[in-house]
């Protein structure tokens, strides 16, 4: 996948995700349940935390000399570093959260702008990788995880309507 290709789908994702928020109030943000207890902060929280750990990782020095993968591929259950990060987050307000998770896009971004097309694209430039391009690490903790999470907070808010129409 090229540069030009990624960085166009990675903003199509944040802006998909983001007309599924638009027009929530602050109250319906909080709300636990949108995905099982999480509410649409908590999802944003979570959404911060993986973009962080992914610019972290693309802001190394990326170079096939650098055999020592980034600390966001060594995660080995995903479901307790997930929880990590919502008991890290719970209390976080969501007047703080929302800046935090449109300036980590812009940092993603940047980060994906400095790379070499070889970089994203050469399934072999790096062996943590196990045989993937580094533009799918982007593809699996960016793009496809904000459009997931899209899709979650759509399903919610239809469930939210139909149960308000009597």
């Amino acid at each position: 996948m090229s540069k030009k290709a990624l960085l166009d789908d990675l903003r199509a994702a944040r802006a998909e995700f983001l007309a599924a928020i638009e027009g929530l109030s602050e109250d319906e943000m909080l709300r636990p349940g949108v995905e099982g207890i999480w509410s649409v902060k908590d999802i944003i929280a979570h959404l911060i935390a993986w973009e962080a750990e992914l610019v972290t990782a693309l802001n190394r020095k990326l170079s096939p000399l650098y055999r020592n993968a980034p600390p966001i591929v060594l995660i080995e259950d995903i479901d307790e570093w997930n929880m990590e990060q919502y008991h890290q987050h719970a209390n976080r307000p969501l007047e703080v959260l929302l800046p935090d998770f449109h300036g980590v896009h812009k940092h993603l971004l940047l980060a994906i702008e400095g790379l070499d097309e070889r970089s994203l694209e050469d399934p072999l430039r790096f062996e943590w990788m196990e045989g993937e391009p580094l533009a799918y690490l982007i593809q699996e903790t960016a793009i496809w995880h904000e459009q997931e999470h899209a899709e979650s907070i759509r399903a919610w808010r239809k469930q939210l309507q139909q149960e308000a129409t009597p």
